[in-house]
Parts: structure tokens; sequence; C-alpha cells
């Protein structure tokens, strides 16, 4: 549990020796399109964190202008953003040993409803963003990841060999599909549709709100595999950054995202299984399959490569997460 130690008490030394500075606005950048179900978060989040505009504000996307995808962390070494809420994979271009929390049947919605793990979760990657100059003030469910497919699904794990298939980022998201035998392609969701139509994938690997406020019926087949791939937001600023706030206006900043975001975690599940509800009721076909052996062994290797190369880590994340499942 060193990690998770230390973690605290670098925070708690940032606490006593950060300069305070004039309250103003924060820019806050984030690429979760206008319908998904995780935007009443967000704006809550902004709400309670821009409770006492004499405090603090957070603005959303100054001029309609969107970061998509690792952008949102180069908006924020640009000096053009202040905050920004990426999806977790581009955590691991800023330093691969945060990319625990994208490993397959790793973290799974059991465990992170359990705020020790959660909490716990967001500790350790803070730590290790920390030593790189930045912090992470918190973590969003993004989804229990899905195959969509347009046509016909795969049965089996061995009939994804061959396709392309979508995905948001690079590193362990392209692992696991390579693992599998397809060929994962990174491109902004914008450009889906058309990728579709053109048959340079086949199919995409997303969350149920990405696939419902995206494709929709466009793409009406679903194929889960439950914990394969628990992917994440992180709330990311710069440390410098965040040292330089006052006392006061890191604690309302991080409380709204402690608060709206981090704990939200299981009313976020339980708008992803709306979302998939209407979606069945519109005529989408969803498909849940265990996550047995011919799922788990095609992409075991991904989590034995990182448990070698960062043991320090794995070790602190499986003593984290044994405790989340005992309680």
């Amino acid at each position: 549990m060193a990690f998770f130690v230390r973690s605290f008490a670098c925070a708690a030394l940032i606490l006593a020796t950060a300069l305070p500075v004039a309250a103003g606005d924060l820019r806050l950048v984030h690429d979760i399109t206008a319908d998904h179900p995780r935007i009443p978060h967000i704006e809550a989040m902004v709400s309670a964190a821009s409770a006492d505009p004499a405090l603090l504000t957070l603005q959303v996307n100054p001029g309609g202008v969107v970061h998509p995808g690792y952008a949102g962390v180069e908006a924020l070494e640009n000096g053009v953003a202040d905050v920004a809420l990426v999806n977790a994979s581009n955590l691991e271009r800023i330093d691969p040993r945060m990319g625990f929390v994208n490993l397959p049947f790793t973290l799974n919605d059991t465990l992170m409803a359990n705020p020790v793990v959660r909490n716990g979760v967001v500790a350790q990657l803070d730590l290790l963003a920390h030593e790189k100059g930045w912090r992470v003030l918190g973590l969003m469910r993004g989804a229990d990841q899905l195959f969509a497919f347009s046509e016909e699904m795969p049965d089996e794990p061995s009939e994804l060999s061959g396709l392309a298939i979508r995905v948001a980022g690079s590193g362990i998201y392209e692992a696991i599909m390579q693992g599998y035998g397809a060929e994962p392609v990174v491109m902004p969701f914008p450009e889906l549709k058309n990728a579709f139509a053109e048959n340079r994938v086949q199919g995409v690997f997303t969350s149920p709100g990405g696939w419902a406020s995206q494709l929709g019926m466009e793409v009406p087949n679903a194929l889960q595999v439950p914990g394969l791939m628990m992917i994440t937001y992180a709330v990311i600023i710069r440390a410098k950054q965040f040292d330089a706030l006052a006392e006061d206006e890191r604690a309302a900043l991080t409380q709204a995202v402690e608060s709206k975001v981090t704990s939200a975690w299981e009313v976020m599940l339980a708008d992803d299984e709306a979302e998939m509800e209407e979606l069945k009721t519109n005529g989408a076909r969803v498909v849940r399959v265990e996550a047995d052996g011919a799922w788990r062994q095609p992409v075991a290797s991904i989590s034995a490569g990182f448990a070698a190369d960062y043991p320090d880590v794995w070790e602190s994340l499986q003593v984290l997460l044994s405790k989340g499942a005992r309680e």
C-alpha cells in the first residue's frame, strides 16, 4: 500500500506549501458529445465548482472549441486550458504506469462501486501523475465497454480476427484488439459513420453512451464481455496550476470533482443500463457473453507484461483490489 500512503502525503505537502493567487476562471475542456449521458454529471461538477463565482468558476470548452483525445492533454500543456476531462487511455502517454486503470479484466463495476477501491485508484493515478508534473483530481466512469457492429456479430472471440475495430486511443486499447487478432483503428468518433459506410471499420469498441448517442440503430448489434475493459475519464490539471490556486479554490475544485463525478459511479452505471434498454426497445440486438477462458486467454499477456514491467504498481493494485473484494 506504499503508493497510496505516499499519495496522500504528497497531497498534504502541496496544501501546506502552495502559494495562493487571486480568484479567477479556469478553462475546462472535454470531448464528450452533447447528447451523451455523462453530460449532466459534468454540468453538475461545473455548477458545484462555480457555486461561488467570486471564488472560482469553470468555463467549459471556451469558444466552443473541442479538443478530442490527447489534444485535451496538449491543451493544458499549451496553456489554452487549465483543467481537462480526458479518456484514461491518454494517461498512458503521460506515463505508461497509469495504464493499470485500462488493463483487461482488472477493474469492474463491483469493485469500483466500493469507495475504498475507487478512491485508492484515484490516489495511485494521482501519485504517478504528480511525478510527471500533473495531478489527477478524480475519475469518471466511462463504461464497461462493448463492441458494436453494423452487420452480424462474431459468435466467438476468434471471429474478431482480421476485423478493423475503432478504438478511442492507443496503448492498451490497441493491445486488447491485437490480442484477438483484430486491427485497432484509432480515430475520432465523428469520423466513424463515414468509416462504417466506406468499410474502413467493421466494428467499434465503445461505451453504451457513445453507441447510443453517435451511432444508434445505424449500427444495431452490440456484444458485451463484462469486465473486458472498464474505461474511465480522468480529471487532470498541471501540478503547477493546481499549486498556484488558493487553498479554498483547490477545495472547491476537488470537492466538486469528487462529489459529482468520482462518487457518481453507480448512477452512471444506471444511466448506461437505461441507454441499453432503450436501444433494445428500438430493435437493437444486445448480447452479453460470459467472460470465460476463450475471452480471457488472448489478452492475459497484457496484464502479465504490465506486472513484469511495473511490479510495484501492480503489487499495490492487487493489494487494493483484494481489500475491496473483502469488504
